[in-house]
């Protein structure tokens, strides 16, 4: 996602809050996108439901998959 400024991602805490992650985008290798900054390895993003979720919001987190893009 965008805001005015920046490129962003929606985290997941710990107890379930949603909140606001500004990144690095870098090139796309083998369909997908590298992430050069802002991100830690452990951090849960949300990959479904982006319409829904709201920062401050509290979800229930479930493990997911991202794919590449098909070519």
């Amino acid at each position: 996602m965008s805001d005015q400024a920046s490129k962003i991602v929606f985290a997941v805490a710990e107890d379930g809050t949603v909140g606001v992650k500004k990144i690095e985008l870098g090139p796309i290798v083998d369909g997908l996108r590298v992430v050069r900054s802002g991100l830690a390895p452990n951090d849960r993003i949300v990959i479904e439901g982006l319409a829904r979720a709201r920062p401050g919001q509290k979800v229930e987190a479930e493990d997911g998959t991202i794919k590449a893009a098909a070519k």
